[in-house]
């Protein structure tokens, strides 16, 4: 079994041990590589033998500081890993919810992760979590497993997808019970299909080694460059958009973005190239651009029936509008929350184009998808990120 390092050292007299400092920076560090992070996902942690700092539901990696993260007891973390809970999903997931509080230290008026417990069974001092663009194309992908197991062997974990909070946890943590047993050592990798990796690690230089690896082993693998991505400007559409849907459906045209790339254009060219991202990916996708899209031709009385018929069958509007053979666009309450749908959309397109060199895209199943439609914990992501 691998050394963990772990130091021992706790926050003396208000100062930050290294460790933390350590994490603020290889945080800011993935958070700041939109091709690692979007839109405010993924998590980060540091623990030592008592203590675990892990941030904040909500927290922007890119810029977060000590206060960007919650610092919880271990003791009262393993807690959960032993505990009996409810066998129905909502009532489990607040008694999960309730104990996670209780393992809190500081600060009590913000909410962990809920993945906390995931990383605290990874046992290494630096936990990072992401959602790589590359990582994702292989994670959402119809050969998902067997390429990881091709391009990595068994030095790293892959967990088929499993519904995100306790029951992840409990999944996760009998498959690291398992690899351990089979190796004597601990994963520093694991893989978890159609949602991310963890990468475990003593030191945030050897994080940065990892995910380097796996990078390079999967851009290596990549048989056509990417279409462009640089926006094609088309400010006069996105007026004549914005005021159909603000005269018919109420919409603030504020909240309303048009955008046009190759990498776009060469999935709304039609239903059937739009059929290859008409359904979300990973967890992410549904929290900020929903689970379900709408397709129209650029006429506005065709899109002003497609999205009435939209809200009739789905009862919201659409966040994302497939406008055919010219672009996206992205319906909010506001701009900051239209630029972050039209982000997670594109990450979206691009797994789906980079999926093709691994199977082809392998899109969330309904019932999959109809968990995070009506997870507490991602509804509150959502709210977090309107803020």
């Amino acid at each position: 079994m691998r050394e963990t390092g772990f130091s021992g050292n706790f926050f003396i007299d208000n100062k930050m041990e290294q460790g933390v400092k350590e994490l603020i920076e290889i945080s800011r560090f993935y958070g700041n590589n939109p091709e690692y992070i979007i839109a405010g996902g993924g998590n980060t942690s540091f623990k030592n033998e008592e203590k675990l700092w892990i941030k904040a539901s909500g927290s922007s990696l890119a810029v977060i500081e000590e206060d960007g993260f919650v610092c919880l007891s271990r003791k009262e973390l393993k807690k959960i890993s032993e505990k009996k809970y409810s066998e129905n999903s909502s009532e489990r997931e607040a008694q999960v919810k309730a104990d996670l509080h209780q393992a809190i230290l500081y600060p009590e008026n913000k909410r962990p992760s809920v993945e906390t417990s995931l990383h605290e069974i990874i046992n290494f001092p630096f936990v990072v979590h992401t959602h790589p663009t590359l990582v994702n194309a292989l994670m959402c992908s119809n050969s998902a497993q067997l390429t990881t197991h091709k391009l990595f062997g068994n030095e790293v974990l892959f967990v088929e997808y499993t519904d995100p909070g306790y029951i992840l946890y409990k999944k996760v943590e009998a498959e690291i019970i398992n690899y351990r047993k089979a190796y004597a050592a601990e994963p520093a990798v694991i893989f978890l299909q159609n949602h991310g990796v963890f990468v475990g690690a003593n030191s945030i230089t050897e994080i940065r080694s990892i995910y380097e690896g796996i990078e390079k082993s999967l851009r290596n693998c990549l048989a056509l460059p990417l279409p462009a991505t640089k926006e094609l400007l088309a400010e006069k559409d996105a007026d004549r958009f914005a005021g159909m849907l603000e005269k018919s459906f109420g919409i603030n045209p504020s909240g309303v973005l048009f955008c046009s790339n190759e990498l776009i254009q060469s999935f709304v060219r039609n239903s059937e190239t739009f059929g290859r991202v008409n359904k979300p990916f990973t967890p992410d996708d549904i929290v900020y651009c929903k689970s379900n899209y709408a397709f129209s031709s650029s006429d506005l009385k065709e899109m002003e029936n497609v999205v009435k018929e939209f809200k009739n069958r789905c009862g919201y509007l659409p966040k994302v509008i497939a406008v055919q053979g010219e672009g996206i666009l992205a319906v909010e309450e506001n701009l900051k929350s239209a630029q972050t749908v039209l982000e997670v959309f594109q990450n979206l397109m691009k797994v789906s184009f980079y999926s093709e060199n691994f199977g082809g895209p392998h899109f969330m199943t309904q019932q999959q998808i109809d968990f995070i439609d009506n997870w507490e914990v991602e509804n509150y992501r959502r709210q977090i990120a309107k803020q």
